[in-house]
């Protein structure tokens, strides 16, 4: 099946490059490769190069009508596309956002009962701690202090 239609494509191919050929051959070249007089009525190629600048114009003004329509698809896809991603954000992500922000406020509040609850009854031990062993630390410092300060003296 394959086979078939690159057999098919290339005699297209084929057909479409002799026309191509003949045509031009026939118009600018002046060869009869493709003969008017079989039919009297045909077009031929120009003959001088204002009627190829004239040919060459409508071209350019077919080209330039297709690049105008294909802009207008083009901005008009973009318009689609923009309401389509607003409101896929609208619909998803802010209730996707909202769950996150319901979810980071228990974790907040998890911390801050973890601290109260926890960590703050250690601070509170390990600060009397600390205290009674500074007491300790200057009562039991107190007799080396008096004897510096009495050398200090002398």
């Amino acid at each position: 099946m394959r086979f078939l239609g690159t057999v098919i494509g290339a005699a297209i191919l084929i057909v479409l490059t002799y026309l191509t050929l003949s045509w031009l051959v026939d118009g600018y070249f002046g060869g009869n490769i493709f003969p008017d007089g079989a039919n009297p009525d045909s077009w031929s190629a120009p003959d001088s190069w204002s009627e190829w600048r004239d040919i060459v114009i409508v071209f350019m003004g077919l080209f330039w009508m297709l690049a105008g329509l294909l802009a207008v698809v083009l901005v008009g896809a973009l318009i689609v596309l923009v309401f389509v991603v607003r409101r896929l954000l609208t619909n998803h992500a802010a209730p996707a956002l909202d769950s996150l922000k319901e979810s980071l406020d228990n974790v907040k509040g998890t911390a801050e009962f973890a601290g109260e609850t926890v960590v703050s009854p250690i601070i509170r031990v390990y600060s009397v701690v600390r205290g009674v062993r500074s007491g300790i630390g200057a009562v039991g410092g107190l007799p080396d202090r008096i004897r510096r300060r009495a050398k200090a003296k002398k």
